[in-house]
């Protein structure tokens, strides 16, 4: 071999060691840097060749409950797989392209953890490699299933305070009829007295005319007649009153004027008997529909309390009880119920509606009246009352929704 083929081939194999070595060079900065790069990575991220681990970033490590890395690298990507989750792996690692998937990892001390995991085979390290992000979804799971349980607690609370309103509520509406059933007898006490009082005097008349022998059939038919009548009014009083304080829930179109009038008519005999004067004016047509015995009650109720303040208001004066209700707008009905007993103190006006919340004292008021009047008008009718006063006394208004 000549001196020249000689240094040709030294020089051949020369530069073919020099590339090589530029090439492992260049292999060992891009493998250094890509180190580099997915350190910086938030996820966890682990690179595997041929189903190996073959790099890892410290995230990752963390995730995996590793110390050095050494643990992890060379060892098979399935040591880090929960045998349930196996089959879905398997299954999206012949995809080129993965989107995140749920599944169930294992850290090295064969501990299972939820885990949030994408993978994208690319070159790199001069092979195809698969490039896997990892999110560690421990946390997030024990903050989801402590937020779960605390809102399963948290709606059994609510049922049991629901469940317990409830219970209060249908206490106090007990009360309250209690308290009503009182007011009924009283106000049909008041009924009675002109026909007893009528009945007393043909009683009287009958005996005069017996002494007098002076009875025939016609005085007696008479009498019959005229007791009956008394007798069929009282016996409507009854009917009246039982008709319209029976606990009716179902829901009916009713005329408010007429059902502000039979309201009247019942508390008229008790306030004239304390000289108290009552006057109502009303709209034609207005309905609405609702609980039209409930709505008489929550009026009786506003009705007994002006009264009662009346009662309490002291100088002579003309007394008054002043009840109207008209069309207002977008088809509402306005009814107001306003007395001249000089108005309610401002310590007392936040607190009118408050249950068990009197004025009266013990033996006079049970506090339930106006409440009960503002649960049935607000939440039984889906209206709306409230008070204020005026230059000589308070004034109740109630807004309800009528019927177009």
């Amino acid at each position: 071999m000549s001196s020249l083929t000689l240094f040709a081939t030294v020089f051949l194999i020369g530069f073919i060691l020099l590339v090589g070595i530029l090439w492992i060079y260049l292999l060992l900065q891009q493998k250094r840097k890509f180190k580099q790069l997915i350190d910086f990575a938030i996820e966890g991220m682990v690179v595997s060749h041929k189903g190996c681990v073959i790099e890892i970033n410290v995230q990752a490590l963390k995730i995996f409950g590793g110390t050095d890395k050494e643990e992890i690298l060379g060892r098979p990507l399935i040591d880090f797989i929960a045998p349930e989750s196996k089959a879905l792996i398997q299954e999206q690692s012949t995809k080129r392209h993965t989107e995140m998937y749920e599944c169930m990892l294992l850290r090295k001390d064969g501990t299972v953890f939820p885990g949030l995991v994408r993978g994208s085979i690319v070159k790199g390290f001069g092979k195809t490699v698969r490039i896997s992000a990892i999110i560690d979804l421990t946390e997030l799971k024990e903050a989801q299933y402590a937020l779960q349980a605390l809102n399963e607690n948290l709606e059994m609370q609510v049922k049991v305070q629901i469940e317990k309103n409830r219970q209060q509520e249908m206490m106090l509406f007990q009360q309250s009829r209690h308290a009503q059933m009182g007011e009924m007898i009283s106000m049909i006490a008041h009924q009675w007295r002109q026909p007893l009082n009528v009945l007393s005097l043909l009683a009287q008349n009958i005996v005069f005319k017996y002494k007098l022998q002076k009875l025939d059939e016609r005085i007696m038919d008479e009498f019959k007649e005229d007791s009956m009548r008394q007798i069929v009014q009282m016996s409507k009083t009854i009917d009246d009153f039982r008709d319209f304080f029976k606990p009716d829930k179902s829901i009916k179109v009713f005329d408010i004027k007429q059902q502000l009038s039979n309201a009247v008519e019942m508390v008229k005999p008790i306030v004239a008997a304390h000289g108290i004067e009552i006057g109502f004016e009303s709209e034609e047509g207005l309905k609405i529909e609702s609980y039209p015995n409930e709505f008489g009650q929550s009026i009786i109720n506003i009705l007994n309390n002006a009264k009662d303040v009346l009662l309490e208001s002291c100088g002579e004066f003309s007394k008054r009880i002043t009840v109207r209700a008209k069309r207002g707008e977008a088809g509402k009905i306005m009814i107001t119920i306003e007395d001249n007993g000089g108005g309610i103190d401002a310590f007392v006006m936040p607190y009118i509606f408050e249950p068990y919340f009197s004025t009266k004292g013990a033996k006079h008021g049970t506090g339930l009246g106006l409440y009960m009047s503002k649960i049935i008008l607000e939440e039984h009718m889906h209206g709306h009352i409230s008070v204020e006063n005026t230059e000589t006394g308070a004034k109740f208004e109630i807004v309800l929704q009528g019927l177009m």
